[in-house]
């Protein structure tokens, strides 16, 4: 058979056999240099393992308390108050002095290339600091639109004024809720009807359907011209027993009628 070529003083063998020794050489040599690589490869992860603690100890010794504040939000990413809703709720907006179609004007201007609206909700809140005096409520159709005009809203100053933005639970806003108020037994029901849409069956409608949940005392229908459409037409409720008002917040708040849904709250 063919024979390998050998250097002078080395022993001729057969192709076959050649190959043999080759490979049987060949593995020894791999099996002792893994062994070594692995040893070594070992001994380098350690060493730069121990220098990276030491490092890191030494510059978080050697950071400012306002340095070790940058870098905990840098790892945890900015934070939310909440979870992102389609709602949002701005405050410090605008003084409570202006008026109500002017600054849902203005708030609707703000968010306008954040994405589409459905509606725009200004409530102004009596006996509280005057940051948090007027409420604007922006329904947005998407949550990213409503998440993009939180990034760019939140902390931003408008005619000098620091706006805070957080989001709002979409349920209490479909049921009127825009407010924490301890219960009473009055509700307030706001986009029943449209403005100039009362007529005189309303108000015993709203009676006959309010009387499942309790005894009622009075239902007073009051139209304000200046409000937004929304909040033009609202329905006072009274209750003789506040858990009668407590479950009939529960049917009313989101209940369609008339093609609207409608929105309770207390009234105090």
């Amino acid at each position: 058979g063919f024979c390998a070529q050998a250097d002078e003083g080395h022993e001729r063998k057969t192709f076959v056999e050649a190959l043999k020794h080759w490979r049987s050489s060949m593995q020894k040599v791999k099996a002792s240099a893994g062994q070594d690589t692995a040893s070594s490869a070992l001994r380098l992860w350690q060493s730069g393992n121990k220098r990276n603690v030491e490092a890191q100890e030494t510059g978080d010794a050697k950071d400012s308390p306002k340095q070790k504040r940058q870098k905990v939000d840098e790892e945890e990413g900015p934070k939310l108050n909440r979870s992102p809703t389609k709602i949002l709720l701005l405050t410090n907006l605008a003084d409570s002095s202006v008026a109500e179609d002017d600054i849902k004007a203005n708030a609707e201007a703000s968010v306008a290339k954040f994405g589409q609206l459905r509606s725009c909700i200004v409530v102004k809140v009596a006996g509280v600091p005057e940051k948090e005096a007027v409420r604007v409520f922006l329904e947005f159709e998407k949550m990213q639109s409503a998440a993009k005009a939180y990034n760019a809203l939140n902390g931003q100053y408008l005619d000098g004024r620091a706006v805070k933005a957080r989001f709002y639970d979409e349920a209490r806003f479909a049921q009127g809720d825009f407010q924490k108020s301890a219960p009473s037994r009055v509700l307030l029901l706001t986009n029943v009807v449209g403005p100039g849409e009362v007529d005189e069956g309303l108000k015993e409608e709203i009676a006959d359907l309010a009387q499942k949940f309790g005894k009622l005392r009075q239902c007073v229908i009051k139209e304000k011209t200046d409000s937004p459409a929304q909040e033009a037409v609202r329905v006072f409720i009274e209750f003789d027993r506040i858990e009668d008002a407590i479950r009939a917040l529960a049917d009313f708040g989101g209940r369609a009628f008339g093609g609207r849904r409608v929105r309770a709250r207390y009234f105090n």
